[in-house]
């Protein structure tokens, strides 16, 4: 897609919910094309209805072109997007990218002046032989030839070539997002060690940098928590809480502040370790009942901790103090009234659970994928965490979220490389020789890609990365 069309910086700064506004638009316009396009097989090109139906789409087109110049719509596999937004789509949507896709198109740009007449004429292409383009010159030749004016279209491989390129900028700017809040992390720490105060100005630049990021692409940056640094395990770990916390917050709908503030928390969550001999934080076997005594402190002292330093919200220490105390029989700090957990504090839970889950530390012995940690979620809602919390976790990061291997009916195996609309059929990037060289060179594909009104691809089972051999890392770096 054109690269003056994605201002990334611009859409960092939406609001998840004027966002979700936008998207909602998109969708309408792009079922009032699908109406324009069905009428002309019902119709004759004079017909109120038809016309009618080309006025409806007109006007939805030049509400969208009050903050753009040009309305873009690409077909990526079986996705829709509008600019860089994924649109979800109904059966009937998919089945107009299918017919649109058999023309060898991949996008369809609306552009500034484009007119009733133009709306309808394309509509008749699109419902004329699929082998049209061909056969007559090409696209640009057959839009010409059908007075089809201020309408551009780009054939498949083209919208997958720059689509990809957006992907990849976008993963960039993710690695250095997260590197900058592990060095944050890591300057924190040694703050607190050296009885220094902590640089304020620094965690908040970085926290806010992480919340655009995710308003912007939220799987580049959430898939980089499937990367587990184990020599930088406390870092990354605090790292990866507040990336998914922050998700969390944007899936949720919080404005922008309160998802910097929950950033902040998540990032803080475990500051109370610092004071747990070193020994205990990273000892690889069960801790001793005395190990565990002192290793339950770490809410406490982490509470009083951020009490002490100026300019921390109330938030971040109420966090730091709750984030253990479960539902059940294992939380900690002890009450013997019923504990009720803000709901920051339950959002930072779930995803310190998530991430220790499957960083295979202390608690989980083995490395555990992603939707086997998914499960394990799930099997503990309503008791250890909220239930309606783990829902929308779970809807965020998907039943396969990123960094999962998946073994496909078709004999194939891919890497989950961003969500769909549908939990179960995500987009992944199909891997032959295992050595990180499909990265730049392999096939990414939609699971919600069809042919004939069939799946292409299914899921059948996931596979174990480490059982594999299978450096999962390389890819999402």
């Amino acid at each position: 897609m054109p690269e003056e069309q994605v201002d990334a910086r611009g859409e960092a700064r939406q609001s998840f919910h004027a966002k979700q506004q936008l998207i909602a638009s998109a969708k309408l316009t792009f079922q009032h094309l699908a109406a324009v396009i069905k009428n002309v097989t019902l119709y004759p090109v004079e017909h109120p209805s038809l016309l009618g139906a080309a006025e409806q789409l007109l006007v939805k087109i030049r509400e969208l072109q009050l903050t753009r110049k040009d309305v873009s719509f690409y077909i990526v596999g079986g996705e829709l997007f509008f600019d860089a937004h994924s649109i979800p789509v109904d059966q009937g949507l998919s089945l107009l990218m299918e017919q649109i896709k058999s023309h060898d198109v991949g996008g369809v740009i609306f552009k500034t002046g484009v007119t009733r007449e133009s709306i309808v004429n394309f509509a008749v292409l699109m419902n004329k032989d699929a082998q049209l383009f061909s056969v007559e010159g090409g696209i640009n030749a057959v839009l010409a030839q059908h007075a089809i004016t201020h309408i551009e279209l780009h054939r498949v491989l083209l919208v997958d070539k720059k689509f990809g390129n957006v992907v990849r900028e976008g993963k960039k700017r993710a690695g250095q997002v997260f590197m900058d809040a592990i060095d944050t992390v890591q300057d924190i720490v040694q703050s607190v060690h050296l009885d220094k105060a902590f640089n304020m100005k620094k965690m908040s630049t970085v926290v806010h940098s992480m919340v655009d990021a995710i308003l912007e692409d939220r799987d580049a940056l959430v898939g980089l928590t499937s990367i587990k640094m184990y020599d930088e395990y406390t870092f990354a770990h605090s790292v990866n809480v507040a990336v998914l916390s922050i998700a969390q917050g944007t899936f949720l709908s919080f404005d922008k502040p309160q998802i910097a503030a929950l950033g902040i928390a998540g990032m803080l969550h475990d500051i109370g370790k610092v004071s747990i001999p070193l020994e205990i934080i990273n000892k690889p076997d069960k801790l001793t009942d005395s190990e565990w005594e002192l290793m339950k402190r770490h809410p406490v002292e982490g509470a009083l901790l951020l009490s002490e330093v100026q300019a921390m919200t109330k938030l971040a220490m109420v966090v730091a103090f709750e984030h253990h105390q479960h539902g059940d029989v294992r939380g900690y700090p002890k009450y013997d009234d019923v504990v009720q957990q803000h709901p920051f504090s339950q959002i930072v839970a779930i995803a310190d659970a998530y991430d220790a889950i499957t960083a295979a530390r202390v608690y989980y012995k083995v490395t555990t994928p992603p939707d086997k940690a998914i499960r394990i979620l799930l099997s503990k809602s309503g008791s250890a965490f909220n239930s309606v919390l783990v829902k929308a976790f779970v809807n965020m990061i998907g039943i396969f979220p990123v960094g999962t291997l998946l073994k496909l009916d078709t004999g194939e195996i891919g890497l989950v490389m961003h969500q769909t609309r549908d939990l179960t059929r995500p987009r992944v990037l199909l891997l032959e020789k295992f050595d990180g060289s499909e990265k730049t060179s392999g096939t990414e594909v939609s699971l919600l890609e069809m042919s004939g009104r069939k799946y292409i691809r299914t899921v059948v089972g996931t596979i174990d990365p480490s059982a594999g051999r299978i450096n999962v890392k390389q890819y999402l770096e």
